[in-house]
């Protein structure tokens, strides 16, 4: 029987009105999202950015891939990748023992401390690379940290051999561990996540391990990767596996992909379950989703601007109460990268930096200045809008204008 035919008010009722007959999308209104406006939405925030000291932009170093963040005697630390080499990446068909093939390439774990979060130390280095022919003799990045019964863990990629086209961005996860938050780190020397098979979605890498203490057990989260097969769109998703100790042994989930979307993943605890900012690749990226099992994650939020490969101030990844706060800080990386002065305008060196970045997640805290919707949407400066990644490239438009000539019919007959 058809409801009552009459508009639907100027004001969202509180309730979802049984008097209407709504369209799917006003009903996901109801049924799906977490709040009807934003700034009522506790998945919700915009992220403003802060260049920071000591381990910011540096043209003779690149700085990415940073660790959560842990405060011990009120002194901050963060892990990151570091790499110092006198070239750029040159691609993996030309790299060498002392040319990267990519910006994480031939680098090594370094850790830094800050008071403030804003101006940081840069104290040198945790896990360096093995030496020649053992493994993890390429490359040792992408670290993230877990404290666990009084010892620390730092989770890394761990790259062998030297990048090959055909090989790809290929490596495996390793650990190393210390008594103190300072080390002396002992490495593993072996992956403690298998690779899947060679049809399976984790096959040919596994990138980005994010440990927490969730329920009592190690829960790492992972992005997998196929192994490369010619095309450059590749599945591009988030497992996990799960430990008894830090060491392993790690059962994959069954349910693995528990994510379908996500680069570098930021996860956090919040309230009795696990929240996942998922920036990059996919169909869902570009949201905040929240699973109250840490498993079952759905869509809370869209956002914009996300910070790349961020590592939060997360007290709560370790905690395993039942009740996390959420995030308001973190550090991520950015990307420093040398225009060739020539008309085709090329990037020619990519380089990256960390940064801080701010945010309202914390259910602590009331920020508006982090809820407004209209921040970033449709008002970016030409800045943005024209700097080299958004252009068209002149040859681009040559065949646009041709292209155009063609299939652009008149409007009016």
């Amino acid at each position: 029987m058809m409801k009552k035919k009459r508009s639907f008010p100027a004001q969202y009722p509180a309730e979802k009105p049984d008097d209407l007959d709504l369209s799917p999308a006003m009903e996901r209104v109801y049924d799906y999202w977490a709040a009807r406006d934003d700034r009522n939405n506790e998945f919700f925030t915009n992220f403003k950015y802060s260049r920071i000291t000591g381990i910011g932009k540096d043209k003779a170093v690149s700085r990415r891939d940073a660790s959560k963040i842990i405060k011990n005697d009120d002194i901050y630390y963060v892990w990151y990748t570091r790499r110092d080499t006198e070239s750029g990446p040159v691609g993996m068909d030309k790299c060498t023992d002392e040319l990267p093939a990519v910006d994480w390439d031939l680098a090594d774990i370094y850790y830094a401390t800050s008071k403030d979060g804003f101006n940081w130390h840069e104290q040198g280095i945790a896990v360096g690379r093995s030496p020649k022919g053992e493994y993890g003799d390429r490359s040792v990045t992408t670290p993230d940290v877990l404290y666990f019964k009084e010892k620390y863990y730092l989770y890394y990629q761990s790259f062998t051999g030297k990048f090959t086209p055909d090989k790809g961005d290929y490596c495996d996860v390793s650990m190393a561990w210390s008594d103190s938050i300072c080390g002396p780190w002992t490495k593993c020397e072996k992956s403690v996540v298998d690779l899947g098979s060679e049809d399976e979605w984790d096959g040919g890498a596994i990138h980005d391990p994010y440990p927490l203490v969730y329920q009592g057990k190690i829960w790492l989260i992972y992005k997998g990767q196929p192994i490369k097969n010619g095309r450059d769109c590749m599945v591009r998703a988030q497992g996990l596996a799960i430990a008894e100790d830090p060491l392993g042994p790690y059962a994959k989930h069954d349910l693995n992909p528990v994510l379908n979307s996500g680069h570098e993943t930021c996860l956090y605890p919040y309230k009795e379950g696990i929240a996942a900012l998922l920036i990059f690749d996919g169909p869902e990226k570009n949201t905040i989703q929240y699973a109250p099992d840490g498993v079952n994650f759905e869509p809370k939020a869209s956002v914009q601007l996300p910070p790349i490969a961020p590592g939060p101030f997360c007290p709560d990844a370790f905690a395993d109460n039942g009740d996390g706060k959420g995030i308001s800080w973190g550090l991520c990386h950015m990307g420093a990268n040398t225009i060739s002065p020539d008309s085709e305008r090329k990037i020619v060196e990519h380089s990256s930096f960390l940064a801080r970045f701010d945010c309202d997640l914390h259910r602590d805290i009331d920020r508006q200045y982090f809820k407004n919707p209209h921040d970033h949407v449709g008002r970016f400066g030409e800045d943005v809008y024209f700097q080299e990644k958004m252009k068209l490239e002149n040859e681009v438009k040559k065949q646009i204008s041709n292209e155009s000539g063609l299939l652009d019919s008149n409007t009016i007959l």
